[in-house]
């Protein structure tokens, strides 16, 4: 390994409360919230008429119009109490709905609402000493709020220097958490027939024609249950899966990973971008990458990524690869090129750097993806467009999204500089390990070694319950999708021990079930489905490499390499290893009948033009390669069944 690799970062002193594009964005929000206080109280103290009075109450915070006839002793005095609450209660509704859906219009409409709502209520003058204690109590909330903030820096100044310390004492012990051996040259991974049943899950679900979506889960299309995360993750397992066992296999390998782009193009898929720009950006465009949304933009640029870099398959870089058809008929045209200038454009304009999500609320994750999407783009195509943002990217990303706990902070808000708090257990933490080890090796290290402590009792024992027990991917009871994701980043830096507990509390928990030939798990998602393929077909440092040295990784898949194995039918030959040489003009494969044993055809392509060859599947055959390089092969499948494709002469 180089010597970044080998580097362990620390955490960045902690000298301020906030980044200085947090601090301006929290500043115009207190000024923005300290006007409307201003206005308010004008029109409390100095309106002629009651409503006035009560409509500039109600601007204080949201409800507050109502404590102005709110009391104990009388009915409607509970009734106005009462409102007041609910109006609170609504208004804490739209905070989770802006968050949820990007919807910035919906809290200020329901502060507003209530403020006229109050206002219209004809009940007189203004309880006499209200106003002294709506204001005394906001004094004493103000004050509160401040001493906690106060303390709560003091707090993380302390935790930080206890973790930069901790950090310093783990770094002569990193060989005994990183257990994990890198993959050996020349060695040809293959695929066990309960791995090919797991496959199969995606598969099935990826072959389908476009526009369907049977066996895909439909619980909603904002948040992380949608479609499109599905399609996602399933495709990066796919493709994972193919780069180590089987980058000479073509067929439905490739078809399934096209597919399932090809989905990303169905109007239903992208349609909810729609409203979340009219609502979040006030904007009527319906393009999904026309403007910050890394949610869509980065993720399936990343899927193009991970598929041309474990296929050789350059369709996806063609111009208007990927056409989106809206049911009026408008149609946008996009591929691996404009979707990579869609994020790089954004970085300047963004006062954080890094990229929306829904609109307004920025992801630390979601930009972990789309840059690695942008760094796989260089490495396909020989260029290092990257380098001119890494810096500026990890300098944001250090200074305005760590937390005190030296924890990266889900998400902050761009315009009011607000951020939702580490929620969710251990999965959001470990899943930014995994895209980071391609970014930034050095961070990705510190932030696992830094979750790592979470995950064992004082005993040494596997804590479970710091996984939380709601599965990301469609919201059911179940932790598989943090035990699945856990596993990914523990596997992709190399902690052996943290995965293997993963996994098997994944099968305890979530038990495993064959059906037809394909195993699934009941009580897991999708999304965990597509997890856990992307898991199983980890290696020590293997995201990393499939990102910048994607040709390392896949030697034999691009055109013209080596042979590759086609033409075959799916289900009824699984593939769990399929290796060319291309110095020697050989394959090397392992299949499996999967509907039973039988006799199959397939084709081997890439060889040389009437070249002979030396074929062995149960027993050995010469054949002679036509003028396009192509055999037809019979094969007896009986169990696992080995074929070689040698050259019967070498050049």
């Amino acid at each position: 390994m180089g010597a970044v690799e080998d580097e362990l970062a620390l955490l960045p002193p902690c000298t301020r409360p906030w980044g200085p594009a947090t601090t301006r964005q929290l500043a115009r929000l207190l000024g923005a919230y300290l006007t409307l206080v201003a206005l308010g109280s004008a029109l409390l103290l100095l309106a002629p008429q009651d409503a006035l009075q009560i409509f500039g109450l109600g601007l204080l915070w949201p409800g507050a119009g109502f404590l102005a006839h709110a009391d104990i002793c009388t009915s409607s005095g509970i009734g106005h109490g009462l409102a007041a609450l609910s109006c609170l209660g609504a208004f804490v509704f739209s905070l989770l709905i802006w968050f949820g859906t990007g919807n910035v219009l919906a809290p200020p409409v329901v502060w507003f609402t209530s403020a006229v709502w109050a206002a219209s209520m004809r009940h007189g003058a203004i309880q006499s000493g209200l106003l002294k204690a709506v204001y005394a109590s906001m004094g004493w909330a103000a004050l509160v709020l401040a001493l906690t903030m106060l303390a709560w820096f003091a707090f993380a100044r302390r935790q930080r220097r206890l973790d930069n310390a901790y950090l310093d004492q783990q770094r002569g012990r990193l060989d005994q958490v990183f257990t994990a051996p890198p993959p050996r040259q020349g060695e040809l991974p293959e695929m066990s027939l309960a791995h090919l049943q797991r496959l199969r899950f995606a598969l099935d679900r990826a072959l389908q024609a476009d526009e369907a979506f049977s066996g895909f889960e439909h619980r909603d299309q904002f948040q992380t249950a949608a479609l499109r995360y599905q399609l996602n993750f399933l495709g990066y397992g796919l493709a994972l899966t193919q780069a180590r066992f089987t980058p000479a296999l073509a067929g439905y390998a490739r078809q399934a990973q096209r597919k399932l782009l090809h989905k990303q193009a169905q109007h239903r898929v992208w349609a909810y971008w729609a409203l979340e720009n009219r609502w979040g950006n006030l904007r009527g465009d319906p393009d999904p990458v026309a403007r910050e949304n890394i949610m869509y933009t980065g993720f399936v640029a990343l899927q193009m990524a991970l598929f041309q870099a474990s296929t050789g398959c350059t369709e996806f870089s063609k111009r208007g690869a990927l056409r989106l058809t809206h049911p009026r008929g408008h149609s946008y045209a996009h591929d691996f090129a404009s979707l990579k200038a869609s994020l790089t454009q954004a970085y300047q304009p963004s006062p954080y750097y890094l990229i929306a999500c829904e609109p307004n609320w920025v992801y630390p994750l979601c930009n972990m993806m789309g840059a690695s999407a942008v760094l796989a783009h260089d490495a396909q195509h020989g260029l290092s467009e990257w380098r001119a943002h890494a810096m500026a990217f990890r300098h944001h990303l250090e200074a305005e999204f760590l937390d005190g706990m030296g924890r990266y902070v889900p998400c902050r808000s761009a315009r009011t500089g607000l951020a939702l708090p580490a929620i969710g257990g251990v999965m959001p933490l470990a899943m930014p390990c995994y895209f980071l080890n391609a970014l930034a090796p050095d961070l990705a290290r510190r932030q696992w070694l830094l979750l790592r402590r979470r995950l064992f009792d004082g005993g040494g024992h596997f804590r479970r319950r710091a996984f939380w027990p709601i599965d990301t991917g469609n919201y059911g009871f179940s932790r598989a999708s943090a035990y699945a994701a856990t596993a990914l980043a523990a596997v992709e830096l190399g902690d052996e021990s943290v995965a293997a507990h993963c996994l098997a509390a994944l099968e305890d928990e979530c038990p495993s079930t064959l059906k037809d030939g394909v195993i699934h798990r009941a009580k897991a998602s999708v999304w965990a489905h597509g997890v856990e393929l992307m898991t199983l077909a980890g290696v020590r440092d293997g995201f990393r490499r499939l990102i910048t040295t994607p040709s390392l990784v896949t030697a034999g898949a691009e055109e013209g390499s080596g042979p590759r194995l086609e033409g075959l039918r799916y289900p009824d030959v699984l593939v769990a290893s399929a290796h060319a040489d291309a110095l020697t003009g050989s394959l090397q494969a392992v299949l499996y009948g999967g509907l039973g044993d039988g006799v199959q055809r397939m084709t081997v392509s890439g060889l040389r033009a009437h070249a002979r060859y030396r074929v062995k599947a149960a027993g050995v055959n010469q054949v002679q390669a036509d003028a396009q390089g192509r055999v037809c092969l019979v094969v007896p499948l009986l169990g696992r069944t080995c074929l070689s494709v040698s050259p019967l002469e070498v050049h």
